[in-house]
């Protein structure tokens, strides 16, 4: 039974859902308003704030944006403000290798990041912080709550043994945001040109992308267990995760 409504609907902050009710390994649960998922939050409102604090109880916050412009400042500025802990765990994206390749769906795309050690070792910084109960309820964040928290969301589910179908599931919910922003972002004289040359399938979230994902991690690393350990996981942060995570 569903305990809670997924989705959250604010005025200006987009893809914002919660993780908590998947079936999880040795019939557990996540646990329901621990852990959200979103995109950026420097237009929200004074009315998005208070349901933050109040409502959602926000401890903390991961942004998993590279950049370090006015809007990053002025979020970090507000949740400061609001007594919410605001951490960087900056994530690549859109490198100038990666434009240069030509995938056929984001799934490939998120392989190719993830091969990059520094990439892996930035996963699991994220993991760290999400693993610690004191940072809870917590959310994290990027850009449009796609990519880089797609990515992460895949692997914290994973590891806390969520099924393939369930982690694709939370994926695919960014298709209509998506939908629904791309006319906006390419209108935006602020966006980059390089950004308004990308390939649809940036653009897209689709089953395929996260299923192709999820089967490359298991081919090419055995494990999402396996590939964070490579980059620098010990097993007691599994142990962590599962703790403050599963009920």
């Amino acid at each position: 039974m569903q305990l809670y409504s997924r989705e959250i609907n604010f005025d200006a902050i987009i893809n914002f859902r919660d993780l908590g009710g998947y079936h999880a390994k040795g019939n557990r649960t996540v646990a329901w308003r621990q852990l959200f998922r979103s995109g950026s939050l420097h237009s929200m409102t004074e009315h998005d704030l208070t349901r933050l604090k109040e409502e959602i109880k926000l401890t903390s916050v991961i942004n998993l944006r590279s950049d370090k412009g006015p809007r990053t400042l002025k979020e970090a500025s507000l949740l400061n403000d609001a007594g919410i802990r605001y951490l960087g765990v900056p994530f690549t994206s859109y490198s100038e290798e990666e434009l240069h390749h030509d995938f056929s769906n984001m799934g490939e795309a998120y392989l190719f990041r993830i091969k990059h050690k520094e990439y892996g070792k930035r996963i699991v910084d994220a993991l760290k912080i999400v693993a610690e109960p004191e940072n809870h309820p917590l959310l994290f964040h990027c850009g449009v709550g796609k990519d880089r928290s797609g990515v992460t969301a895949a692997f914290i589910l994973s590891v806390l043994g969520v099924a393939d179908e369930d982690i694709i599931t939370d994926y695919t919910m960014s298709a209509p945001y998506m939908e629904s922003l791309l006319p906006h972002l390419m209108s935006d004289p602020e966006t980059p040109e390089y950004i308004k040359k990308l390939q649809a399938y940036t653009w897209e979230a689709t089953s395929e992308s996260m299923a192709w994902f999820l089967s490359s991690i298991r081919r090419e690393f055995g494990s999402a267990r396996e590939y964070l350990q490579m980059h620098g996981a010990e097993i007691s942060l599994f142990n962590r995760l599962e703790k403050a995570l599963l009920t």
